[in-house]
């Protein structure tokens, strides 16, 4: 199951603003002690329209589709 953790904004070479999307998979972990335990798993990126977006490294990322690149300084990015 997908859970969407967080978000930032990105913004291109020309000032356009993007919403970045976080999206982890949740994982039940359960336990005896704990059984509805659940921890986060892999993350993706989407935009807020849906389209993929790649991390190319903190701070700086692709828009799949498009071939855009975004940046963003925000503490929340990946």
């Amino acid at each position: 199951m997908k859970r969407k953790t967080g978000q930032f904004i990105a913004t291109d070479e020309n000032g356009r603003r993007y919403t970045i999307l976080i999206f982890r998979n949740i994982v039940k972990a359960g336990t005896f002690e704990n059984p509805n335990k659940e921890v986060e798993g892999i993350g993706e990126l989407k935009t807020f329209e849906g389209m993929a977006v790649n991390r190319l490294e903190k701070g700086k990322y692709q828009i799949v589709p498009t071939g855009i690149i975004v940046q963003s300084d925000s503490p929340d990015a990946p």
